[in-house]
C-alpha cells in the first residue's frame, strides 16, 4: 500500500473487449469483501455449531458481544416493546462485525490484502444502504405521507397559506439534509480508513522500515478499525431511531 492513491481497475471484462460501464471495478476490493464475507461466515458457523448452557470461552465472548449490541439498539431506538427492538438487532451485529472485519483485513501478509472502505465505492455503497433501511424504517413508521410531511417543514399542518408556502424553503434543506447524511457517514469511514493508513506509511518511511512500529501498527489497523465500525454502526442506528420518532 505504498501507492495509497493508486487502484487496480478492470476497464474492460476478462479476455474481452467488453468495456465494463461505470468506470470500471477494483478487483481487490471485490475479492477482500468476498474474503470479509467468508470469513464473517465461518466464524459465525463456528461459533454457533456447538452452543451449551455452560459456554466455553469462545461463546462467551461472543455472548458478551451479542448482548452489548443488543442493549444498545434496545437504549437507541426505545421502541415499544422488547421483541420490535431485536429485530433490528440482526442488522447491527453484521454490520459491526463485517465492518470490523473490513477495516482490519489490510493486517494479512501480502500485497493484495487492503481494506475494502479504503475504497470510497464500498463505503458510499454502505450509507446508501444506512439511509435506505432509515427512510424505509421511517415510512414503515409514519407512512408514506407522514414522513413526507416531515420534509415539509414544522408549518406545514397549521392552517393559512404563509404555512403552506413556507414548505417551498423547508424541503429543500430537508432534502440535502437527508442526502448529506449519506455523503458524511461513506466519506467519515473512508477518510479515518484512509489516513490510518497514510499515517502508517508516513511513519514507515520516516524510519526507513528498520524499526517496524508494531504499536502504531495495531493502533491504527486494529483500534482504529473497531472504533470505525461502532462508529458507523451507531450512526446508523441512529439514523434509523430518528426516521422512526
Amino acid at each position: 500500500m505504498d501507492s495509497i492513491g493508486e487502484r487496480y481497475i478492470l476497464y474492460y471484462l476478462p479476455f474481452t473487449d467488453v468495456r465494463i460501464p461505470l468506470g470500471g471495478v477494483n478487483p481487490v476490493t471485490i475479492l477482500n469483501t468476498l474474503l470479509v464475507m467468508a470469513v464473517l461466515w465461518a466464524v459465525m458457523w463456528l461459533a454457533t455449531r456447538r452452543l451449551s448452557l455452560t459456554p466455553g470461552r469462545a461463546q462467551a465472548a461472543f455472548e458478551l458481544m451479542a448482548g452489548g449490541l443488543d442493549e444498545l439498539v434496545h437504549s437507541a431506538l426505545e421502541l415499544e416493546t422488547p421483541a420490535q427492538n431485536r429485530r433490528f438487532f440482526p442488522l447491527v451485529a453484521a454490520m459491526f462485525v463485517f465492518l470490523t472485519l473490513a477495516n482490519v483485513v489490510s493486517f494479512l501478509p501480502g500485497p493484495w490484502f487492503e481494506e475494502p472502505t479504503a475504497d470510497y465505492n464500498t463505503t458510499l455503497a454502505l450509507g446508501l444502504l444506512a439511509m435506505c433501511i432509515a427512510v424505509t424504517c421511517g415510512v414503515i413508521a409514519k407512512g408514506f405521507w407522514g414522513y413526507f410531511q416531515e420534509l415539509l417543514g414544522p408549518m406545514w399542518q397549521q392552517a393559512g397559506i404563509a404555512p403552506k408556502l413556507s414548505a417551498l424553503f423547508f424541503f429543500p434543506l430537508n432534502f440535502v439534509g437527508e442526502v448529506s447524511k449519506v455523503l458524511s457517514i461513506s466519506f467519515r469511514l473512508f477518510g479515518n480508513m484512509i489516513g490510518s493508513a497514510v499515517i502508517l506509511i508516513v511513519v514507515s518511511h520516516l524510519v526507513f522500515y528498520l524499526v517496524l512500529p508494531i504499536g502504531l501498527i495495531l493502533f491504527f489497523v486494529f483500534f482504529i478499525g473497531v472504533i470505525q465500525a461502532f462508529v458507523f454502526t451507531m450512526l446508523t442506528l441512529t439514523y434509523i431511531a430518528v426516521a422512526m420518532k
